[in-house]
Formats: structure tokens, sequence, C-alpha cells
């Protein structure tokens, strides 16, 4: 297995305007864990970690959370990202991004890039949020909002997305060259070409 999250983390962390400090990889045992979590508190104002978070027999990182501070969300209702927790220990904030690369680095962008940037003093810490039309046919999910990799294209007067390809958690590759995020709400049907979502914009508009 590749320690891909790490250093997309750091790339992301630096990105919104933030000094990161690489804990390095901390075993799946519960005094290691706990020892990595301390230490990040002593060093930073904000601690995330990536895995650990979801119901296995080691997914130690809430119920350490748990004990050192308190868990004010472990689950939140989209996907990718399902298991993301959000902590406070003493006052500083921590955040559980799930070991998956495209549920980590989505949860990173919805949950804490804007708290990032609030921290810093931006007014309006949110990405860019647009309305785009679909190029392609989009499935949604049937029970849950979900964030989509795409690519955000300005073609004959208006913003275009196109997918990055199969949206799975552990697929890296779907964020490789994408500039936005796409909104999709939950239910049955499929969103037909040129219906209209909305998007985050998370890199430069490509224009064809």
């Amino acid at each position: 297995m590749r320690d891909s999250n790490r250093y997309a983390l750091l790339a992301a962390i630096r990105e919104a305007g933030g000094e990161p400090i690489s804990l390095g990889i901390a075993r799946d045992d519960e005094d290691v864990q706990r020892t990595a979590l301390l230490r990040g508190f002593e060093q930073a104002d904000v601690v995330l970690s990536s895995g650990g978070v979801s119901m296995g027999t080691r997914d130690l990182i809430k119920p350490l959370l748990a004990a050192l501070g308190t868990i004010h969300f472990g689950r939140v209702l989209f996907k990718p990202g399902k298991p993301t927790t959000f902590a406070t220990v003493d006052g500083k904030l921590a955040f559980g991004l799930p070991g998956f690369p495209a549920s980590s680095l989505v949860s990173f962008e919805v949950f804490v890039r804007p708290a990032l940037r609030r921290l810093q003093g931006d007014a309006r810490p949110d990405r860019p949020r647009v309305q785009v039309a679909l190029s392609e046919p989009i499935r949604p999910s049937p029970d849950r909002p979900e964030y989509q990799r795409i690519i955000v294209v300005w073609q004959d007067g208006q913003l275009v997305a196109r997918s990055t390809g199969p949206q799975i958690s552990s697929r890296l590759l779907s964020l490789r060259s994408a500039n936005g995020l796409l909104i999709v709400p939950p239910g049955e049907a499929v969103f037909q070409p040129g219906a209209t979502l909305d998007a985050l914009l998370t890199g430069p508009l490509v224009t064809i």
C-alpha cells in the first residue's frame, strides 16, 4: 500500500495557506496512536488523521478522540467520506478523515479547508459554488448526496462538467485532473446531459 494520503493532504494544507507538520505513520496500536495524537496537539492548532475511523476492531481514532476530548460528529450523510469525524481537544480542532484517498481528500475539501481558511481570518472560506451543465449522464446515489470529481470547462458561453471517471472512494485517479466537485442530490433518476447541478470549483477552469 502506498502512503498517498499523507503527501496529498500535506499539499492540500499548503494550498489552503496552512503550515503542515507530518507526524509520520502510526501503526494500528492504541498507545502508538495516542502518542501521535498528543504530539500533534502539542505542535499544531489543527490535527488531521487519515484512516482508523470506520467500524473495525483496529479503527482506534474515534475512541481515542473521545477519551481525549469531545467528538462533535462521527459520521456524515454524503459520499465519499461517511466516517469523517470532527472533535475538539483542549480547544484545538481534530479531523479524523477516512483512509480511502478520494474519501480523505473530498472530506478535506468539504470540512477541513474551510476551517483552515476561517482560522486564518478569511471571511469567505468556502470554495466558489457555481452551476454547471452536464456533458454526460450522472447517476446519483439513492440515499445520500455525493460529491463527484469533475472537470469543469468554459464552453460555448457556459460552464460544462464532465466526470473524471469511476468515482469509487479508493480511486485516487478520480482526483488527479479534477478542478471541481459536483454536488449530486440523492435519488433514483439519472441526471441527463444538459441538466444543471451545483459544483464547487477546486481549481482553475479549463477553456476549450
